[in-house]
């Protein structure tokens, strides 16, 4: 009785902390290349500790374990109507193809292998075969598809990682919507399309929703408290890092990061290039 009431108030008491987290870490491509192998070779080690007591065995940070744990367990998972939604959108927009896994309640030994299926192909790839795009954001279609509900964080790091621009803003477009879903997503980023394409997000909530309609990608608005962004700037004494939260520029129609100034310093350092050889020509 005790542990229902616990689990029953504890969520009203500390609000969105009590709200489980899922870590996608940046280097998610390489782990869902060589998952299999990392999960032989530490069964490998384990099973012969005690012939090679010199051989240490290999440690994982619990970020990956975490991670590479959600990967073992997707195979006892059932797809959540939201969370499928949202990862088929994600299929059809930017990966143009599907993620599939096999193997887990039929199968000897619960351990999902994963795929990618290219529409309009009857064959599937191994996601070894796949571009890097696939490989970046297949974890996220099988977290949206089977893992993450609405309360829950999702956690992204570099989320442009392996994505052409435009492939960028319409991954910041579904994630987005997964926001207005209920998910709460947090994510690093360097990538001033991201950036630009959140700022969109904001402004677009200030339209009717007849208006929106008539723009691309329009079909998501997020309010503006609902998006924050916050540099980390680097700092000498002492030696760390300052976190200030950044507003919406809504002149330069993003979030004022910065980019804007290695942007004109790159134009100014081609005109001056420019000119001097211009200058070398004429002589």
């Amino acid at each position: 009785m005790i542990s229902g009431l616990v689990d029953a108030v504890f969520p009203y008491i500390v609000g969105p902390l009590s709200a489980p987290a899922y870590y996608l870490p940046a280097d998610r491509t390489g782990v869902m290349h060589a998952h299999r192998v990392v999960v032989n070779a530490l069964i490998e080690r384990a099973t012969t500790a005690g012939i090679h007591p010199t051989s240490p065995m290999p440690m994982l940070s619990g970020v990956l374990a975490d991670f590479l744990g959600q990967l073992i367990e997707l195979s006892d998972l059932r797809p959540r109507k939201l969370g499928a939604n949202l990862a088929a959108r994600l299929e059809k927009k930017i990966l143009d193809g599907s993620v599939l896994h096999e193997g887990g309640r039929n199968s000897e030994i619960s351990y999902p292998s994963f795929f990618y299926q290219p529409n309009g192909w009857k064959e599937s790839l191994s996601l070894m075969r796949a571009s890097s795009m696939v490989s970046e954001l297949a974890p996220v279609v099988l977290y949206l598809r089977y893992v993450v509900r609405p309360g829950d964080v999702l956690i992204i790091e570099e989320p442009e990682s392996h994505l052409h621009p435009a492939m960028q803003v319409e991954f910041t477009r579904l994630l987005g919507a997964a926001v207005r879903n209920g998910i709460r997503i947090i994510m690093t980023t360097h990538s001033e399309w991201v950036l630009e394409e959140l700022a969109n997000l904001v402004r677009l909530s200030e339209l009717p929703q007849a208006e929106r309609k008539t723009i691309g990608g329009g079909d998501v608005a997020l309010e503006a408290h609902e998006v924050g962004a916050w540099l980390f700037e680097h700092k000498l004494r002492p030696r760390g890092s300052v976190v200030r939260e950044i507003p919406l520029d809504s002149e330069a129609g993003t979030f004022a990061a910065g980019y804007e100034d290695v942007a004109a310093a790159l134009h100014n350092r081609w005109a001056d290039i420019s000119s001097r050889s211009q200058k070398g020509e004429r002589r």
